[in-house]
């Protein structure tokens, strides 16, 4: 069995809100309870454009390359 790079990334409220209003989406105290219920699992395959699914593989691995080498 393939063994996977898993890597936790945590957001605050405040910077979750500011991504919400430049989505034109109000962060009111439901949708924050509902998005901090339980931690979100989320794929790199999510993403549907090539160049944004890869700079943020590189982000990503990047960051937890520096973090741990």
């Amino acid at each position: 069995m393939q063994e996977n790079l898993q890597i936790n990334i945590q957001f605050s409220r405040d910077q979750v809100a500011t991504v919400a209003t430049l989505a034109n989406a109000k962060l009111d105290e439901e949708t924050w309870d509902i998005l901090t219920d339980e931690p979100i699992s989320v794929s790199i395959d999510d993403i549907d454009d090539g160049e944004a699914k890869l700079g943020l593989l590189f982000a990503l691995v990047g960051l937890a390359l520096a973090k741990k080498l």
